[in-house]
């Protein structure tokens, strides 16, 4: 019986100790004006929280869907009719754009505002509107894996809770958020990983098609094309 009571005592001291670590912990019971749905790596904390990754990552996703979205309208001209191209990439410039308004919605249910930032790489959109087939699907992997990686970034980041102890004695708070993690898992990482996949087999597909400048190079494009087109 003692025991227990010492385990009961031991366990209330730790959950003692976890909100005192966290400077949200007694902000609304401090003042009404504090009171807010933010907590965790949601905390203001200058350029270091995941509300400024995910914002960061938002404004990515809306420049990936604009990026598609013009690719999608090179393979509909009328010099280089490509509807299964134009279908694809127009179906991926509509998932990165749903994407970019799920985590404006995400960032606003945690406290935040989901307000769009300039994009860490500049915009190339020259280069979408000179594009062949397979150097199409090429660019669409490098771009897609380029995301994916800073998906797990961030990810990675929130995922794991390492106690490192500040100058203060206290520990830091502010990057570990499972909620974070399992939204990114559940939305856009599952997602990417099939999008990979599928995109570096059309690569490998279509290479079979046309290598070596074969005569026939024209009716493969022309064939898979097809294919694209009648794909989910």
């Amino acid at each position: 019986m003692a025991n227990a009571k010492i385990a009961l005592l031991f366990g209330f001291v730790l959950v003692a100790s976890a909100l005192a670590t966290d400077p949200s912990a007694d902000d609304c019971e401090a003042a009404v004006e504090r009171c807010s749905p933010t907590y965790s790596s949601f905390l203001p904390r200058g350029d270091k929280t995941v509300e400024n990754d995910l914002r960061q990552y938002t404004s990515q996703l809306v420049d990936k869907s604009f990026h598609f979205l013009i690719m999608s309208s090179a393979f509909n001209k009328h010099s280089l009719d490509r509807p299964g191209f134009e279908k694809l990439y127009r179906k991926m410039s509509d998932k990165a754009w749903e994407d970019a308004v799920g985590l404006i919605k995400y960032q606003s249910r945690r406290g935040s505002f989901g307000n769009l930032v300039k994009p860490k790489k500049d915009s190339k959109y020259d280069k979408v509107l000179d594009v062949q087939e397979l150097s199409s699907l090429q660019f669409a992997l490098d771009y897609e894996k380029t995301l994916a990686k800073e998906a797990h970034a961030i990810h990675r980041k929130v995922s794991h809770a390492h106690s490192k102890v500040s100058a203060n004695g206290s520990e830091d708070v502010y990057h570990y958020d499972p909620d974070a993690a399992h939204y990114l898992d559940e939305k856009i990482i599952e997602y990417q990983s099939g999008t990979v996949r599928d995109l570096a087999g059309y690569i490998h597909n279509l290479k079979q098609f046309t290598e070596k400048q074969q005569p026939a190079s024209d009716l493969g494009n022309h064939l898979f094309d097809e294919y694209l087109a009648k794909a989910e």
